[in-house]
């Protein structure tokens, strides 16, 4: 039956930052699908919460804390992994992100930072599970970006760049890991997020502001990216090598305004 394709018992999904907000919502439809879902996140009291929710639709779950800027975090989370699991079939690279800072006062450092914090950990646990991913012929990365990547953001040149670079190592990475293993990327429009929902509750006619810009007349929510997310990952999925925007049909980056 064609809806078993999407089902992922016996599966292993590692999300980053999977303890809150696109994470939490990539991971939640993941274990629903029946996988079992391992997730990092730096907090130890989110990572409580977050194992609540996915446990409750009644698979395994697994919560490291950890940073993954740090190699070694990252070398430890795919070890537990593997102990807790045996093996690892789905990665999801989804921690990222960088603050808004004029061009004129980014420094080199701050390009350093924002370049390891949305590529080069991403390279990093992707090269991690590759192997092991190798050993059972059918795995699948998913990298999350924005649209950023394509049309840029006001004071937002090294995330835009930065998420620019991971799109085109999704791209890379494809080719070289086919066909047992399945690149892609998910670029995200507005999704409601806590701290989105929180800026939207704040800042008056922001909401006024955003919705003419997306076609569809609402903001995304964190399941539209999870079933995405599901899709890539389901069995014979015929796609590598692209990046699946989840926009709501917007042909730029939008604009919060007040």
């Amino acid at each position: 039956m064609v809806l078993e394709r999407l089902r992922q018992d016996g599966r292993v999904a590692i999300v980053t930052g999977g303890a809150k907000g696109v994470g939490l919502g990539i991971a939640s439809v993941l274990a629903e699908a029946g996988a079992s879902v391992v997730i990092m996140s730096r907090t130890q009291a989110d990572i409580d919460n977050a194992i609540v929710r996915l446990d409750a639709f009644g698979g395994q779950s697994l919560g490291v804390v950890g940073d993954v800027t740090k190699f070694e975090d990252n070398e430890r989370l795919v070890q537990q992994a593997l102990e807790t699991f045996g093996r690892v079939d789905i990665l999801v690279n989804n921690a990222g992100g960088a603050l808004p800072v004029p061009f004129e006062q980014i420094s080199t450092q701050q390009f350093h930072d924002d370049f390891h914090f949305n590529v080069v950990q991403a390279f990093q646990l992707t090269q991690l599970v590759v192997p092991h991913m190798r050993e059972t012929g059918d795995g699948s990365i998913i990298n999350i970006s924005s649209l950023a990547a394509r049309y840029g953001a006001d004071d937002m040149l090294t995330y835009s760049v930065t998420k620019a670079g991971l799109e085109q190592m999704t791209r890379v990475c494809a080719q070289e890991f086919a066909p047992e293993i399945r690149v892609n990327c998910i670029a995200l429009g507005m999704t409601m997020t806590d701290a989105l929902e929180g800026y939207i509750s704040t800042v008056e006619g922001a909401l006024a502001n955003v919705l003419p810009q997306i076609p569809l007349n609402r903001i995304g929510n964190v399941e539209d990216v999870g079933l995405a997310a599901l899709y890539l990952c389901s069995a014979g999925c015929y796609v590598t090598g692209k990046v699946i925007d989840i926009d709501g049909g917007i042909l730029r980056s939008v604009r919060l305004g007040g």
